[in-house]
């Protein structure tokens, strides 16, 4: 037999209140675990984007190799740890004031060497300047360096440049010593501020005049205006050696020229031998205008030039006559490219005899064979003909 014992009402709702507040601790103590647990991935998180950061921060090196600066230009070489776009900025001060400012936009691959070149446009005031470049990542300095720019005799070379003349095919340049010296001459086309080109020739002992030519050994564009440079550097026994620059300008264009040696002017037609002067490609035709002295009649005769023609390269092109009468004629012949832009032309006089009437004769009076020396004289004046033709 079980005996029940009832608790009081009391006990009863002591019990409930008991069980309901460890409850509420229990939830209460659950959520607070959640709650650091939320921080603590939070904070993984955040700390392995900052040692990413700190990462790729770390492969953004960049590094100036070289800054050079003299009145005339400046240019720096540099490279980086990783692929960046950017700007270097050149700037020029005398005694801590700003005399000159130019941006240069770069796009570098990681790993490979990249120059960059500006050319100065004030003329120098003073003496002493302090040149400096800064290469940006938009509006963060990744690196910078300055260079002292000396005016006057300070900076003068043992030579006079005599002659700086770059051309559509290549450049000359002409030095004359004062002193004996020995210099590095390295010259560079420019296209805006790269470097497209570079030939160097070391070790050119300077005691009478010394003449460099370079022919370009790549095609330019038309119309294209190119800067080049001379950066000569003189040898100086116990210091680094002097360097200076010099700069022209060229704007590319075709360029052809007729050999007057070569133009065969006559009764049947004319040819015409064109030379290439210029890097730039030129496709054209020979264009020959005739004028009769007595009747003013004009004739124009247009052919294709057959090869495209660059420096050096000739090729010869003709015309035949049509229509073209007895008489005294003014002839023009022109090299002209597609736009009909004369680029050579030569002038001459041709005359082309009358033909002179063959009188008729009869048999008897005729002497032996001369017929079939009129007949072998008019076919070998008709092949000769269709030869021109």
């Amino acid at each position: 037999m079980k005996i029940l014992l009832i608790q009081p009402a009391r006990h009863r709702k002591k019990n409930i209140e008991e069980f309901m507040t460890n409850r509420m601790k229990e939830e209460n103590k659950r959520s607070f675990m959640h709650s650091n647990n939320r921080k603590l991935i939070n904070r993984f998180v955040l700390s392995v984007l900052f040692i990413l950061a700190l990462v790729n921060s770390a492969s953004a090196q960049v590094g100036i190799l070289d800054f050079f600066s003299d009145f005339t230009s400046a240019d720096v070489t540099f490279n980086s740890t990783q692929d960046l776009r950017g700007k270097a900025v050149f700037e020029l001060f005398y005694a801590g004031s700003p005399v000159e400012s130019q941006e240069v936009p770069f796009d570098i691959k990681a790993g490979e060497l990249l120059t960059k070149v500006i050319i100065w446009e004030k003329k120098p005031q003073q003496d002493y300047y302090i040149a400096k470049v800064s290469l940006y990542d938009d509006s963060k300095l990744l690196a910078g360096t300055s260079y002292q720019v000396s005016y006057g005799t300070v900076s003068l070379p043992s030579f006079h440049v005599v002659d700086f003349s770059p051309t559509n095919s290549g450049v000359q340049l002409l030095l004359r010593p004062f002193n004996p010296s020995v210099t590095d001459i390295k010259i560079e086309l420019l296209d805006n501020n790269d470097i497209v080109y570079t030939n160097t020739e070391d070790d050119v002992t300077l005691t009478a005049n010394k003449e460099m030519k370079i022919s370009w050994p790549f095609l330019l564009t038309d119309s294209k205006k190119y800067t080049v440079r001379a950066k000569i550097y003189t040898h100086r026994l116990y210091a680094s050696p002097l360097t200076n620059t010099y700069v022209a300008y060229f704007t590319a264009n075709q360029d052809v020229e007729i050999l007057p040696d070569d133009v065969q002017v006559d009764e049947y037609g004319a040819s015409v031998t064109l030379r290439g002067k210029s890097q730039v490609p030129f496709d054209g035709f020979i264009v020959v205008r005739t004028v009769n002295r007595e009747t003013n009649e004009t004739k124009v005769f247009r052919q294709q030039v057959e090869e495209i023609l660059v420096s050096e390269k000739e090729d010869t092109a003709g015309v035949v006559w049509k229509g073209l009468a007895s008489g005294t004629y003014d002839v023009e012949i022109r090299a002209a490219n597609k736009e009909d832009v004369t680029l050579d032309k030569y002038e001459t006089v041709l005359r082309i005899p009358e033909v002179p009437a063959v009188e008729a004769t009869t048999p008897a009076q005729s002497t032996p064979g001369f017929a079939a020396l009129l007949s072998i004289i008019a076919l070998l004046s008709a092949s000769r003909r269709l030869k021109g033709g």
